[in-house]
């Protein structure tokens, strides 16, 4: 029902039908990610037709997948894994029951331990990477030689399924949780705390009227803490007596707790809520001192770096998040698993984190980047202007307070940043030069102001009667044309004189824009029209009405053969660049437009409304929408390749949509 409407919706009387369908699966897969249901969105992804893939398909792909490597697990998936201490080797608990290790360089399969009769739901290396020891559903604990790949111990005490196990510090004991069902007490959470060497029982610590799921020892060793389907975590002293309660808010969902973990500092304890959240509580007090909310479905796992900085969340909903432990602050979401994410283990150094899914894969993620979601990079002040240099190297911003801030087209980090123009003034008109060499900046200050990028000193400046709302630079390097009130002046860059006024416009110019091959201009106004004309003369050529009063941008299509005409109220149109005459309605965005921008192949218009809305210059009509910025997008640029979209907002923020995976982004930087 949902694809019929939606190929109701997006077929038009000359669309054919594989377009048609095409849209309409982008559209499902867009709705999904808005609702985080990850899971569907890639499903309506990978069901397009692979012929019909363009800029916003891959975009959503890279959105979807972005983990460093998958590694396939076979039949059944890994439900618990840890990383050895050395980090060479990932051990998995699989839902068989086998116990398997791999390499963490490449994933390949090193060996199977050996084998538990039922799922493996705990799986940790003991401190010295020598002993791994394992918890099952079968009901048995086994502490295995690495090495070797032999049984040391079976341990066999507990009588339910256990959920949990874990070596102490100094690998002398293991800490293995489950229940017990009493005929008068009914269940019971259990501890069963035991010589790791031979599985002599040393105590039993009992808590809740629940299974305890999930167990850690502190740092020190002297506390355990454990999760419990009694809506808590429990921390008990190794030597014995009542638990310290960490009581889940009652919500009004089923908070059950499915496993806990320790702050490196021993301050704090962490629990893994079905409620879809994890929580932090002091450890010595049972205090709740936060609650970590965003994950759509249960939280199954958790996982802290070596240095305490960052804890790492596995959820139900297909995603792992990464917060900020000094503030308990969200600072990543990780897409790529197709089905729930159920455990996850960072690297020894920090440097990577693992995870295993239902999905039948184990995945590798970076556990320092900051570009997890894309890259968003926040500025001083409302920002008009992103442009990618000639090379793509380089990023030149500007925005209110008249600065120009060129950064890096790799990472975004500022390079260097200079006063362009006066501070209120704002810098909203920008270009490179063809050889990336030289900027030419345009202001409410009657002055454009040409720039050595080198070392952002000023090399020229044009006066002119009054501010620049828009510039443009031939592709060729001669010409620089600025529209100034309701005329167009254009420059000679070289000599720094005006060379003529075009002066057909009735009305203030607000767009202008050189062809291809630098002899003709384009230019629209507030008069309703779009002229095109001489670059070298100023004689006009045509003149093309616009659907609404204003031209918010007109722009030559690459090959130089076509135009688009944008009014502010959001009507585009396709035009023959020989004559004017029209190509075909493309759209008309409801919430009208700001400034637009043609991908390098000439398949995709992309236009700075309330959305980023990408046309096909081909067929017409929306055929993706991407979000990225809390406010409208104002302007918005295409790198050389077509591989990136940049857009800036006066919300204050620059954003990179980026086609590459982010193992590609990673490897560009």
């Amino acid at each position: 029902m949902m694809l019929a409407s939606l190929l109701l919706a997006f077929q038009g009387p000359d669309l054919p039908m594989p377009v048609a369908l095409y849209r309409a699966q982008v559209a499902a897969a867009e709705s999904a990610m808005r609702l985080d249901e990850l899971a569907v969105a890639r499903s309506w992804l990978d069901a397009t037709e692979a012929s019909q893939r363009g800029f916003e398909w891959r975009v959503h792909d890279a959105a979807l997948e972005e983990s460093l490597a998958s590694y396939a697990t076979g039949a059944t998936h890994a439900y618990t894994l840890d990383v050895s201490p050395d980090g060479g080797m990932l051990a998995l608990g699989m839902t068989d029951g086998a116990v398997a290790l791999r390499r963490t360089a490449d994933g390949v399969a090193e060996a199977e331990i050996g084998r538990h009769t039922g799922v493996v739901s705990y799986a940790r290396f003991s401190a010295d990477g020598k002993r791994l020891v394992t918890a099952s559903h079968d009901r048995t604990v086994k502490v295995w030689d690495v090495a070797a790949r032999k049984l040391l111990v079976d341990f066999t005490a507990h009588h339910n399924p256990v959920a949990g196990a874990a070596f102490s510090p100094d690998g002398a004991l293991v800490a293995s949780c489950s229940y017990e069902r009493d005929p008068k007490r009914g269940v019971y959470g259990i501890v069963h705390l035991w010589n790791a060497a031979d599985g002599t029982l040393v105590r039993t610590l009992e808590g809740g009227r629940k299974p305890v799921v999930g167990i850690e020892f502190s740092p020190d060793g002297k506390r355990l803490a454990a999760g419990s389907w009694d809506f808590c975590v429990f921390v008990w002293n190794v030597e014995g007596g009542a638990p310290i309660q960490c009581a889940m808010p009652d919500e009004g969902i089923y908070n059950g707790v499915d496993d806990a973990a320790w702050t490196a500092d021993g301050r704090f304890v962490i629990g893994a809520s079905k409620d879809r959240t994890a929580r932090v509580w002091n450890a010595a007090t049972g205090e709740l001192v936060a609650s970590l909310r965003g994950h759509t479905d249960s939280v199954h796992g958790l996982a802290l770096s070596a240095d305490g900085a960052l804890l790492s969340t596995a959820s139900g909903d297909g995603v792992m998040k990464l917060w900020n432990t000094s503030d308990w602050s969200l600072r990543a979401t990780l897409r790529g698993h197709h089905g729930n994410v159920v455990a996850c283990a960072f690297a020894p150094d920090g440097q990577r984190l693992y995870s295993s899914s239902k999905d039948r894969t184990v995945r590798v993620w970076d556990a320092t980047t900051t570009a997890y979601g894309g890259d968003r990079h926040t500025a001083v002040t409302a920002t008009y202007m992103a442009q990618y240099s000639p090379d793509d190297s380089l990023v030149a911003t500007a925005g209110w307070n008249g600065r120009i801030e060129l950064r890096s087209g790799h990472s975004m980090a500022i390079l260097r940043s200079w006063q362009a123009h006066p501070d209120g003034k704002s810098c909203h008109a920008l270009a490179w030069t063809p050889d990336g060499k030289r900027l030419v900046s345009g202001s409410w200050e009657p002055v454009l102001r040409v720039w050595n990028v080198e070392d952002g000193k000023e090399l020229a400046s044009f006066v002119q009667d009054e501010g620049t709302n828009q510039l443009a630079i031939s592709p060729d390097g001669a010409y620089v044309a600025s529209c100034a009130g309701k005329k167009v002046l254009v420059w000679d860059l070289a000599k720094g004189t005006k060379v003529h006024e075009f002066t057909g416009h009735g009305s203030t110019v607000l767009a202008v824009n050189f062809s291809p091959d630098s002899s003709l201009c384009l230019s629209g106004a507030r008069d309703g029209k779009a002229m095109v004309w001489q670059a070298a003369t100023g004689a006009p050529k045509f003149a093309v009405p616009c659907a609404d009063s204003d031209v918010a941008e007109a722009m030559f299509t690459p090959d130089g053969k076509q135009f688009v005409v944008a009014g502010r109220s959001g009507s585009l149109t396709l035009h023959d660049a020989s004559n004017g005459s029209l190509v075909r309605n493309l759209a008309r965005l409801r919430h009208g437009l700001d400034h637009i921008d043609i991908s390098p192949d000439g398949t995709r218009l992309a236009c700075a409304s309330h959305v980023i809305a990408l046309i096909d210059l081909q067929h017409g009509s929306v055929v993706g929408e991407l979000r990225p910025h809390r406010e409208h997008p104002y302007n918005l640029d295409f790198d050389s390749r077509g591989l990136r979209l940049l857009s800036c907002s006066t919300d204050k923020t620059i954003v990179v949509s980026d086609t590459r995976l982010l193992r590609d982004r990673l490897l560009a930087r």
